[in-house]
């Protein structure tokens, strides 16, 4: 099995990695799934909301 530095780099997903922030995934990952379904349902409720209210004021 070949390590991560025998691996040749790719510049776009090495760009794209400066912009992750990797606490954000470990701390996502420390969920149950559960719970990060609860989030993301949370979450979409809350875009939809946004929506209506954007669609509203027009």
């Amino acid at each position: 099995m070949a390590t991560d530095d025998a691996l040749p780099k790719d510049p776009v997903i090495e760009a794209y990695k400066r912009d992750v922030d990797v606490s954000l995934l470990v701390e996502n990952l420390r969920r149950t799934p559960q719970e990060r379904l609860e989030r993301m349902v949370a979450m979409l409720r809350l875009t939809d909301e946004l929506r209506r209210g954007m669609n509203a004021a027009r």
